[in-house]
């Protein structure tokens, strides 16, 4: 049987040892999604992939297998991107290394998905630059979840239907599905009308139409409790990356 071959370019999530002289690498690939490659004497061979294999770095990869069900064999790579600003900036990096656990926690393997491998390129580059670090990740974070069908409605009641016309509204524990003021009982989740447009904006607008948004300390605050619960809930866990950022209304930073 000819061995599989395949050319794409990928993401590093991360690298593990195996054995005494190998690496297990955690790709993101544009053609394959998700995906586990061997990197045959990686450790003994340092110019071979020469900084190549660590997190963040954006490559094109060769891959070759012996069969369809074996493991993928990481032969050749060369660097598109390697993040270095991410890497010399703390709040960055930690904001880095959440998006690609996230990345990690939420996809299957060899399961191929464009748009979220397109959507990460674009956080990792927008990471980079001086916009807020905080704010990107929130805009990264929303639309993973928009994008994975998991993000409720947020322009409409879940119960009577109608536009809340007045805040703040309620959402409910567990799926974050918002309620206006009639319909909110006991709910304890609360999001103001402007952050929820926000929110609303940010999961569907144009790459190039959210740079025109800025969001309010407030809303930036009440978004990244609400965007984080709906993460933690539907994966089942916190992801470790959450435990290094501190955000409410006097503190939003990312801390060692």
């Amino acid at each position: 049987m000819a061995p599989v071959l395949l050319s794409t370019p990928a993401l590093v999530i991360s690298t593990s040892q195996l054995g005494e002289s190998d690496l297990l690498v955690t790709l993101f690939s544009l053609k394959a999604g998700k995906l586990k490659a061997v990197a045959k004497g990686a450790k003994r061979s340092k110019k071979r992939f020469m900084n190549a294999l660590e997190p963040f770095t954006e490559i094109i990869a060769s891959l070759a297998k012996s069969r369809p069900q074996a493991m993928w064999r990481l032969d050749s790579v060369s660097i598109s991107d390697n993040h270095e600003t991410i890497r010399a900036d703390y709040p960055r990096f930690v904001l880095g290394n959440l998006c690609l656990e996230l990345i990690d926690l939420w996809h299957k393997e060899e399961v191929q998905d464009r748009n979220a491998f397109d959507l990460t390129r674009w956080y990792l580059a927008m990471l980079g630059t001086g916009r807020s670090p905080l704010e990107t990740s929130l805009i990264f974070q929303t639309r993973l979840l928009k994008h994975a069908g998991l993000l409720p409605e947020l322009t409409v009641c879940s119960s009577c239907g109608n536009v809340p016309a007045t805040g703040p509204v309620c959402y409910a524990g567990g799926t974050g599905e918002i309620f206006c003021r009639e319909c909110k009982n006991d709910r304890p989740g609360s999001l103001s009308l402007g952050t929820l447009r926000c929110l609303e904006f940010l999961s569907s607008a144009e790459f190039a139409n959210i740079d025109r948004l800025r969001l309010a300390s407030w809303q930036l605050v009440e978004g990244w409790h609400y965007i984080k619960h709906l993460h933690c809930h539907h994966l089942g866990r916190e992801p470790v990356s959450y435990r290094f950022v501190e955000i409410d209304n006097k503190k939003q930073r990312v801390y060692a």
